[in-house]
């Protein structure tokens, strides 16, 4: 398996999959649910499908996570390849389901939980996949991937719509590949990505940090209430909590932090945003300068920590 340049954009997507994006997420995406065939009697999920289709093949075990190796090429007809278009064409398609998310994103994005089986589940699968369909009505007209890339269990994704550009990130949980992360922008990045030869953890951090620092920068590729909520998925709980701490109110709801202090801190940094530049200054630590429409620039320094999950980078603090 080849590993990926993304110094050279054009060339890190295989143009058979690229292909199959475009078309998949430009209007020939059905949104039909799987079909099942039956077979003595039961029912079935069609070996047609995405994740079913994987498993039955039985593909061989992912190498594990190596975050000093460079990352590999994530190849067209790879199941994690194959598992970006189902999801991305479901999302645009709105018919992606909370199933498709990883257990962490799920409880992150799957709020306010109000109902007694939510609140004891932790999580309201109805607000994942609104949360969901919100996010896939602004996800119309998909151009080819600027960025792909597969370390062991978790794989990252970038590429072009639209409105801007999209971030995916989908880790394998359970045997199967699950969304980890989905957030839109329409501000333009400047900086590069890290060369194709830099080790996993460098390209893993550089996304992390550049999808939350284009997500606290968007000017309308997101709706407002889901662009706050994929922010605070990408933060540490600990800073969730220092940068907006929860009313009693939130709190019912099954936030841990308040979305409104949340608006209020990221509006002081994205506000009026024209474009943000990215530079490593050190150890998952970078540079955030973001430009205004008014010509005024403003840095801050982003730092990252591991994240509970393989290959997972959150943002811990930004200052000034």
């Amino acid at each position: 398996m080849s590993r990926l340049s993304t110094s050279r954009p054009s060339a890190a997507w295989p143009s058979v999959l690229t292909a199959a994006v475009f078309i998949a997420l430009t209007g020939c995406g059905t949104g039909e649910q799987p079909k099942t065939v039956k077979k003595d009697g039961q029912a079935k999920p069609s070996p047609s499908t995405g994740t079913t289709g994987a498993a039955q093949s039985s593909p061989p075990p992912t190498p594990a996570l190596d975050p000093t190796r460079p990352p590999e090429r994530i190849e067209s007809n790879s199941a994690v390849g194959q598992e970006a278009i189902h999801f991305l064409t479901a999302v645009g398609a709105g018919t992606a389901r909370a199933d498709q998310l990883s257990s962490g994103f799920v409880r992150l994005i799957g709020l306010p939980v109000e109902l007694p089986g939510d609140k004891a589940r932790g999580y309201s699968p109805d607000a994942a996949e609104s949360w969901l369909r919100r996010v896939g009505a602004k996800l119309t007209g998909m151009g080819p991937m600027t960025e792909s890339f597969q370390a062991g269990d978790v794989a990252v994704f970038r590429g072009r719509f639209t409105g801007g550009t999209y971030w995916l990130r989908m880790v394998k949980e359970a045997g199967a590949w699950k969304a980890d992360w989905l957030s839109l922008s329409s501000v333009e990045t400047t900086g590069t990505s890290p060369a194709g030869s830099a080790s996993a953890e460098t390209h893993l951090q550089s996304f992390a940090a550049t999808a939350v620092a284009t997500a606290l920068c968007d000017k309308d590729a997101m709706p407002r209430e889901e662009r706050l909520t994929v922010i605070a998925a990408g933060l540490t709980p600990a800073f969730r909590q220092n940068w907006a701490e929860p009313f009693d109110g939130d709190k019912l709801k099954g936030y841990d932090h308040s979305p409104a202090k949340l608006g209020v801190k990221v509006g002081g940094i994205g506000n009026l945003c024209q474009s943000v530049a990215m530079t490593p200054t050190g150890p998952a630590t970078f540079q955030m300068e973001v430009t205004r429409t008014s010509g005024e620039k403003a840095s801050y320094t982003l730092k990252l920590a591991k994240g509970p999950t393989p290959g997972q980078w959150l943002v811990e603090s930004i200052s000034p």
